[in-house]
């Protein structure tokens, strides 16, 4: 018998859906990206490796969590010129956005980056202390788009789930990994130390994600619960934020 991902006991396995479903339903439709095959297609993607006690006890209720910041922020498509605002229990968060980049990494990202991730399990599962890892929220509104041909203009939106492996490359990027988890305009990025990493490490890292080519948006701090992102620190849907999105999906 197999041994569940989260908790390691072995146990019968059930079909644990890399995005909770709870979040899925509430889209017409989605493609999923196989990295794999470097294709998308039609359908919820899926991994059978957890537990019925892991997957419909100790998790569920961080996918209830994310289903209720989508009712209360996410479903709102921003408009350029909009701010954005989120209230949010930063611990419950950071669980269930650690839960569905874990759960992605394990169907395609490298056993490194999987690696990075299981010494996250138990904060996954029972909360209660402060991991080593970041959270940072980039707001991504959606873009005007023109047709000078026909002279007609339409919002191209950022409206998906998207979690991917961000490319990082600059300093400190040999010991963090970089992941995005995309709800419509709200872009989370969570950095991840391969290790246990001293705090001059975080700062060298910092510092470098500050002057990176893709803005990862501001920190979201555990002792605040309520957030504005004013205009100034929001971007919009644009070919270079696109770029780099399509090489997150190849990388």
């Amino acid at each position: 018998m197999k041994t569940c991902s989260y908790c390691g006991q072995s146990a019968p396995l059930t079909k644990e859906h890399i995005w909770p479903n709870c979040l899925i339903e509430k889209y017409e439709s989605l493609l999923t990206y196989s990295k794999r095959e470097s294709k998308f297609y039609k359908g919820d993607p899926t991994i059978k490796d957890v537990c019925a006690h892991c997957n419909n006890v100790l998790l569920s209720k961080l996918d209830s969590y994310l289903a209720s910041l989508y009712d209360a922020h996410f479903h709102q498509i921003l408009l350029p010129g909009e701010q954005a605002s989120i209230s949010y229990d930063h611990e419950l968060l950071l669980r269930a956005l650690l839960k569905v980049s874990f759960n992605s990494a394990r169907a395609d990202a490298s056993e490194k980056v999987v690696k990075a991730h299981k010494g996250l399990i138990n904060f996954m599962l029972h909360g209660g202390y402060r991991p080593p890892v970041e959270l940072r929220l980039q707001i991504v509104t959606a873009s005007r788009a023109i047709n000078l041909n026909e002279g007609t203009e339409k919002f191209l939106e950022p409206r998906h789930l998207r979690c991917a492996e961000i490319p990082y490359d600059g300093p400190m990027s040999h010991r963090f990994v970089v992941r995005m988890i995309a709800i419509n305009c709200y872009w989370f990025f969570l950095v991840l130390p391969y290790k246990n990493e001293p705090p001059h490490k975080w700062r060298d890292l910092v510092c470098g994600l500050t002057a990176w080519r893709m803005n990862l948006g501001v920190k979201l701090l555990p002792s605040v619960s309520t957030m504005i992102i004013p205009v100034n620190k929001t971007t919009y849907l644009q070919p270079t934020l696109l770029g780099n999105l399509v090489h997150a999906f190849h990388v």
